[in-house]
């Protein structure tokens, strides 16, 4: 959502004839469907970081995992990574979601939107662990998806 809109169904082509075989590039090949779910899922998320108190500097966001997912390491056929310390991060520019936000929403779920307070706090609630924290919110859903709203330097 950060390219212009033209540019992005130009990078989506690329990757799906790239990895034609990879279950995760899918999304790329159908991108006419997932672009408008994806735009639709930023948006939901944005306002409501924003009504949670949020300060978001883009429209859309940079989209993570928490911690290292290897469901979509696998998925994906990568062992790229990017690794970002939280305390990096103003709280106001970053929110998490329980689950892929818009696979949430294609599947008529309503994403579940913290601030950076509020996972702790939730993390908190389970002993301070976060793997106690994983297992009992995330049930069927793999990760905690990180959106970034700010370029970080």
């Amino acid at each position: 959502m950060l390219l212009p809109e033209k540019q992005a169904f130009r990078k989506a082509k690329e990757l799906a004839n790239a990895h034609p075989n990879t279950t995760s590039f899918g999304r790329f090949a159908d991108f006419e469907n997932y672009y408008p779910a994806r735009k639709k899922a930023d948006a939901f998320v944005r306002e409501r970081f924003i009504q949670l108190g949020g300060k978001p500097k883009l429209p859309n966001p940079y989209s993570f995992t928490l911690l290292e997912c290897e469901y979509l390491r696998e998925w994906f056929n990568s062992g790229d990574k990017i690794i970002i310390d939280l305390e990096d991060i103003p709280d106001d520019q970053v929110s998490f979601t329980l689950g892929d936000s818009c696979a949430l929403m294609m599947h008529g779920n309503v994403p579940v939107v913290l601030t950076k307070n509020l996972l702790f706090e939730r993390i908190e609630a389970c002993n301070g662990s976060v793997d106690v924290f994983l297992k009992k919110s995330l049930g069927k859903y793999a990760y905690v998806e990180v959106q970034l709203w700010d370029r970080i330097q």
